[in-house]
């Protein structure tokens, strides 16, 4: 089993969604830099310096606070977000995840397509990650956690483990001094030694956290259980007065409702967005999709066209996405040799049109049980699949009005079925029509009829 680590080095900070360009810094309980990102970095700032000294730095560097339920929270959406890479995902708090990937190098198309798309994905939630891939998954989270390391080559992999200094272990801080005043100072040489040596001087803890990082057969780690349904928020880093503000943030959510819904194989069709404020009630915002949709990209582009329509009641502080209608994937599954089609589907179109325009702008076409050709058509805004099982020859484009055929022309025509008799509608509008399809001389095939009075009209025309 191989492994794949995401080790998101500034998650605590990139999770408020503010610019990675401007320098941002969390604190720790002694009033010293805990984290700080690149730009911070770039200008001085370091873990472990004085707050007044970072201040006089950056004189911009904006300090956060990340709760570590909200840094937990990041984390377990992004493994929902994961879900479209792998059957298996583990938490490590507080930065990273681990996959299971070898199952799914074959369906990616081998390992730099594979991750290629996680760096991609990765990048469209607006996180930094780093990569790991390794034998063991507490070897791989601990490369990760200290460099990219995606070496295909066993051997190198372990040179690379061993060659992790002991302070990078994950050891309780005493248990890894004592380890370095001993002159120890990689994994490789802590390897070396007799185990009974090292069991009898620092207990049976340090080997089976030996063994956790070495051995390929150790117990794997827990699985991440996705819930029953999406359910998912975000807060943001400061109020938003405008829609186009909650793009961003959106997008993140979307990312991992993509991912949660192809791990369940499942589509979506209807999302709702809840809105809240400071104070004030929480405004809905309700997005559709006429025939199901997993990719958010087409989810976000609904929901921008949505929100352009949408005027916020207050500034909003918490963004929250809920997927309410379910579809699995089994139900609208099309012929596997069937070939790609590029072209937008019509329930894209709809939705589009929909999200833009508003429900009652669209209306869809709907068979009624008539027989009147003129009453078996009719418009309707609601949702839902129309009828669909009507089998009789009936043209794609039906007059408003049926013109009358001269003589001349009928004598020209190439009569191809018929008739068809029609006698309906007696309570309201009757009608009594002997039907038939014909060619014309340029090759047209019309629908045509004659009435009991003998008169020849035509009423449609067949594409």
């Amino acid at each position: 089993m191989r492994w794949l680590c995401l080790h998101f080095p500034w998650l605590a900070l990139e999770l408020h969604g503010i610019p990675a360009d401007q320098p941002q810094a969390l604190l720790d309980t002694r009033q010293r830099i805990d984290l700080a990102n690149p730009c911070a970095q770039d200008q001085g700032v370091k873990p472990g310096q004085a707050l007044a000294t970072a201040l006089a730095l950056s004189s911009e560097l904006q300090l956060l606070e990340t709760p570590a339920a909200r840094l937990h929270t990041a984390l377990n959406q992004l493994a929902l977000w994961a879900g479209g890479y792998s059957a298996r995902i583990s938490l490590c708090p507080p930065r990273a995840l681990l996959l299971e990937m070898a199952s799914m190098l074959h369906y990616f198309g081998g390992l730099d397509a594979y991750l290629r798309c996680i760096r991609e994905g990765v990048a469209s939630t607006g996180y930094t990650v780093r990569l790991a891939i390794g034998e063991t998954a507490r070897g791989t989270e601990l490369l990760a956690a200290t460099t990219e390391c995606l070496e295909p080559d066993k051997r190198q992999w372990w040179q690379r483990l061993e060659a992790l200094p002991i302070d990078a272990l994950g050891l309780p801080t005493r248990q890894a001094e004592q380890l370095q005043g001993v002159g120890l100072s990689t994994l490789g040489e802590l390897r070396a030694l007799p185990r009974h040596e090292l069991a009898q001087r620092f207990g049976q803890g340090m080997l089976d956290s030996l063994d956790r990082v070495l051995d390929p057969g150790a117990a794997l780690p827990d699985i991440f259980e996705p819930p029953e349904q999406f359910h998912q928020r975000i807060e943001l880093g400061s109020e938003v007065s405008h829609t186009q503000g909650l793009l961003f943030p959106l997008r993140r959510l979307l990312a991992m409702l993509e991912g949660f819904l192809r791990q369940r194989q499942q589509h979506v069709t209807r999302i709702k967005l809840q809105l809240y404020p400071r104070d004030g009630q929480i405004q809905v915002v309700t997005v559709h999709h006429d025939g199901g949709c997993v990719t958010a990209a087409q989810w976000m582009e609904l929901c921008r066209l949505r929100l352009e329509r949408e005027r916020l009641q207050a500034p909003v502080l918490i963004l929250e996405l809920i997927a309410e209608q379910g579809l699995s994937r089994s139900l609208i599954n099309q012929d596997l040799f069937a070939p790609a089609r590029n072209a937008e589907l019509p329930e894209q179109l709809i939705s589009r049109l929909r999200s833009r325009l508003g429900e009652a702008a669209v209306m869809e076409m709907e068979v009624q049980l008539d027989h009147r050709p003129e009453q078996v058509i009719s418009a309707r805004t609601g949702r839902g699949a129309p009828v669909s099982d009507f089998h009789a020859a009936r043209p794609g484009w039906l007059l408003s009005r049926p013109q009358p055929l001269s003589a001349h022309l009928q004598r020209r025509l190439d009569w191809l079925m018929g008739p068809e008799r029609i006698c309906s509608g007696w309570w309201d509008k009757p009608v009594a029509r002997d039907y038939f399809i014909a060619r014309w001389p340029d090759g047209r095939c019309g629908w045509v009829f004659r009435d009991t009075r003998g008169h020849w009209f035509i009423h449609g025309w067949f594409g």
